[in-house]
């Protein structure tokens, strides 16, 4: 890090710079390659200034690492970001960061949605955080979740993919332009399971066993042992084994794509064995079928679960 950084978002154990011009521009300096000491920064006048609780990792049961913390702002003594949309910017953007660094497409686009007027004020900015995955997050929105997005009403988004995909409206649909960009590249998708209620895994992904590791904490030591039981936690859930794959023989749905996860209840137990947790919208497994019609399983994780949503990672 050199002498002349301005201000510091840190997210888990990543860190992303922002400078602001004489002129009161803000911009992204892109993240860091090493890691910070939080100390040092205070004890050289930085600011310490807690991200915004409209997101917080604590509403969930399981969310990965890279997303899992509290999001903090470090400002340099003689850089001011009293004016009100800077720092609502600021306050903001750190999960924001950390789901687009993580690649997650879904939290990254609902992040966005929640807090839209925000990002919109600085949206050349937004538009060139999420440049990479902006493709994935609108896939994400429009044809991954049951409440589909209409592209016209996130223009800031649109326009971005629209460019990417190389889209004209004249020649191809959007759906065309999702299977052609989705055959002709590798993607990573983050999206929520539809159908969950139908199968027995969404009951049993909270075992009473993990919920008592907590019962015996004492006061010797309570934060240490609270760290074991957290990380012990996040472990099991990452751990869980996760199978996506096509399912051509189902009857309402040729293009299904089925998602199954080892049963949290029965691994604790010491039973192995998948079982059906949902299927992937049927929208969003059509194009994702169609576009690479001969691949049947793929690469993916879970990616995080709360009272709403198992959401699982894909790479198609």
């Amino acid at each position: 890090m050199n002498g002349n950084v301005q201000i510091l978002v840190k997210t888990a154990d990543s860190w992303f710079e922002f400078t602001k011009s004489r002129t009161g521009q803000l911009d992204f300096a892109g993240k860091l390659d090493e890691a910070l000491k939080e100390e040092n920064l205070v004890k050289s006048g930085f600011q310490k200034i807690a991200g915004s609780c409209y997101f917080t990792p604590s509403s969930y049961v399981f969310l990965q690492s890279a997303e899992n913390s509290n999001s903090y702002i470090f400002v340099a003594e003689d850089v001011d970001v009293s004016d009100a949309d800077t720092f609502d910017f600021l306050v903001h953007i750190g999960p924001f960061l950390a789901a687009v660094d993580a690649k997650d497409s879904l939290l990254a686009g609902e992040l966005y949605l929640k807090r839209r007027a925000v990002f919109e004020k600085f949206a050349q900015l937004t538009s060139f955080i999420m440049d990479d995955i902006c493709v994935e997050v609108l896939f994400s929105l429009c044809y991954g979740k049951m409440q589909n997005v209409d592209p016209d009403s996130v223009p800031l988004i649109f326009n971005s993919v629209k460019k990417k995909l190389g889209f004209d409206s004249s020649r191809e649909t959007l759906d065309q332009a999702f299977m052609r960009y989705f055959k002709q590249n590798r993607v990573t998708l983050t999206l929520p399971l539809v159908g969950a209620g139908f199968y027995d895994w969404e009951d049993n992904m909270c075992p009473e066993e993990l919920e008592k590791l907590s019962d015996n904490l004492s006061a010797e030591n309570l934060l240490g042992n609270a760290e074991k039981i957290r990380r012990a936690k996040h472990e099991f859930y990452e751990g869980l084994d996760c199978a996506v794959q096509a399912e051509p023989y189902n009857p309402h749905d040729l293009n299904a794509i089925l998602v199954s996860i080892e049963n949290p209840s029965a691994k604790i137990s010491g039973n192995s064995g998948l079982e059906k947790a949902g299927h992937i919208r049927a929208l969003a497994a059509k194009i994702i079928r169609e576009a690479k019609p001969q691949k049947m399983a793929y690469e993916a994780k879970l990616c995080s679960l709360n009272d709403s949503n198992i959401c699982i990672q894909m790479t198609v």
